[in-house]
Formats: structure tokens, C-alpha cells, sequence
């Protein structure tokens, strides 16, 4: 119950609530959402399912829920955009935004993220910064790994090296806090579900396709190689070479260069929040995938992206 709480039920309460220029339907909406996600929770929420798919085959069946709820009796204006939608326009455009990907009538290029977004990886960088301090003695401060997250790696470790004074260059600091994450790249790290069937027909259609990532390409190249995913990419643009983490639009900017097309026809992947919203700040069309390390932001995702990924095994190309 604490993971739906989390991540399914605010979810679920933004598509009830948000803006509701009625409060007393938007309350009736959420306790209708809530009542139908605790009676969903029993039988969606085992051991396997969660092993096996993560919260995505979860909160797709919680979607569907949602959506007999709203399918109710008109009752006021429903919508997390906007106040002047009605539920059947709601319903639609939640039908159009949801494991949604345009095809290569409406998009040239798709720049990927990598971890969370291509890989199943996050979880070999959690509190990496933070360990690697710790193994030298040295307690770090908390919020340090969320503000070493934003960064591109050289920047991490030149902050890390200016920060806490260590005589080491920022490259052997930089190649210290990685021997441990290598390996997992190397041997086990998984594609997220669905993820390389949609690869090959985007690049079955013609569509380009480029990989801009914060983390090393010495890595990105071994995960995407031994996955077989390597070849379907045009190339590979990391944080370090533009020159700036993902606070900065670099590099989307560099990317959009290299494939040579428009904004207004390139779409950049995302799981994080801030960096979706420096590709859409920068005219990019943007599309979050779900990933259960960034729960606590899919709300703001969802209502924030033009398309809204919860699986690759479930997406419509149109």
C-alpha cells in the first residue's frame, strides 16, 4: 500500500482533482479514485507482479480504473491541464497521451536518455557520489547525491574533488566512484521492457536515433552493445562532451546538430523530471517514460510531457 500511496494515488487524485473548479465533485472524485485503487491494490500488488514489471503493469490497470470512474455520470469539469475540458474530451486526451509514441508521420529523430529511459540501470548508481565519500571517511551532507545527479560526471567529480579537498585529479576521483557501477554495465544491466522492440520499428520507419546521456560512454557503449541496441543508434552524445549536465540544454542542442532535423519535429525521452523540462524549455517535444526511481515526480511528468510512457511493451506508434 505505501508504493501505490506514493506514486498511483496522487497520480490518480491529480486526474480527479487538479483544477477541478468544483471542489465538491473533486472530492467525491478522489474518494471514488481511492476506494477503486485500495480495491484494486489486493490482486495487483504481489511479490512476482512487482518483481516481474515493476509498477508499470500496476498502474496500467490503475489507469483503467481511473477511467470507469470518470466514465461515471457527468458531474463538473475534470482535468490535471486544464478547467474548461469536459470528461469526454478528459478521456480523450488521456487516451492520446498514455503509452503514446508518435510514429514518423509526426517526428525525424528521437534523442534517448539512457538510464531509466533505455536501461533498467538506476539502481547501479544509487548513492554513488555518497559512497564513494563514505568509503574515504567522510560523511556527506544530505541532498548531496540528488545535487550530483544533475550533473555530468567531470562535473561531479571536479565538485566532489573542490568541495572536500582531495588531492587526487577529478578523473581518478571520477574513475574510483565507477569501478563499482562497471561491472553491472558490462554483465547485467537490463533493457526496460519493451524498449528494444520500439528501437528496431522506430528505425525500421526511417526515424533517426541518438543517445545524449550523463553517464560514461565507455559504459553506454558496453550496456548498449552486449543488448545488441548499439548499432541502432546514429551515435552517442554524453553530458562531458556538450559540456554541461542536464540543467543546461546543451546536450540536446549538440544532438539536434548532429541528426540534423527540427525541433519541432525531434522528440527527446526523459525519466527525469528536470531534465524533461530542459528539453521542453528548449522547444523540444518531450516524452516521459516511468521509472519507479523517480515515482514521487510522475505526476508533474505526466502533466508536463507531451507523451507519457508507462511501459514500451504496452506502446501505440501513431
Amino acid at each position: 500500500m505505501s508504493f501505490m500511496r506514493r506514486f498511483l494515488l496522487p497520480l490518480a487524485v491529480a486526474l480527479a482533482s487538479g483544477m477541478c473548479p468544483c471542489p465538491v465533485q473533486a472530492q467525491k472524485n478522489v474518494f471514488l479514485l481511492e476506494r477503486a485503487s485500495q480495491r484494486a491494490s489486493a490482486s495487483l500488488f504481489s511479490a512476482r507482479l512487482l518483481q516481474e514489471t515493476s509498477f508499470l503493469r500496476s498502474f496500467s490497470v490503475q489507469a483503467a480504473a481511473a477511467s470507469r470512474v470518470l466514465g461515471g455520470k457527468p458531474a463538473g469539469v475534470l482535468s490535471p491541464m486544464r478547467v474548461d475540458i469536459s470528461r469526454a474530451a478528459l478521456r480523450k486526451s488521456l487516451q492520446q497521451k498514455i503509452n503514446v509514441f508518435p510514429n514518423k508521420n509526426k517526428i525525424d529523430a528521437v534523442i534517448f536518455d539512457l538510464d531509466g529511459t533505455l536501461l533498467d540501470s538506476l539502481s547501479a548508481w544509487d548513492n554513488s557520489g555518497v559512497n564513494f565519500l563514505r568509503s574515504r571517511g567522510i560523511e556527506p551532507p544530505p541532498g548531496l547525491q540528488e545535487k550530483l545527479v544533475k550533473m555530468s560526471l567531470m562535473d561531479g567529480a571536479r565538485y566532489i574533488k573542490n568541495t572536500y579537498g582531495f588531492a587526487e585529479p577529478a578523473e581518478e576521483l571520477l574513475r574510483q566512484t565507477l569501478q563499482p557501477i562497471c561491472a553491472r554495465y558490462y554483465r547485467d544491466i537490463q533493457p526496460k521492457p519493451g524498449i528494444v522492440q520500439a528501437v528496431h520499428f522506430l528505425r525500421a520507419q526511417g526515424v533517426k536515433l541518438c543517445v545524449a546521456t550523463a553517464s560514461d560512454r565507455k559504459l553506454t557503449e558496453a550496456a548498449l552493445k552486449r543488448l545488441g541496441l548499439l548499432d541502432a543508434f546514429d551515435f552517442i552524445i554524453t553530458c562531458d562532451e556538450a559540456g554541461a549536465g542536464k540543467q543546461s540544454p546543451a546536450v540536446y542542442e549538440e544532438a539536434l546538430k548532429k541528426l540534423g532535423t527540427s525541433k519541432e519535429r525531434t522528440l527527446v525521452v526523459e525519466d527525469a523530471l528536470y531534465a524533461l523540462r530542459t528539453a521542453q524549455k528548449a522547444g523540444f517535444i518531450t516524452a516521459a517514460a516511468a521509472d519507479a526511481h523517480s515515482a514521487a515526480d510522475q505526476v508533474n511528468l505526466f502533466k508536463e510531457a507531451d507523451y507519457y510512457i508507462l511501459s514500451f511493451s504496452e506502446v501505440e506508434f501513431k
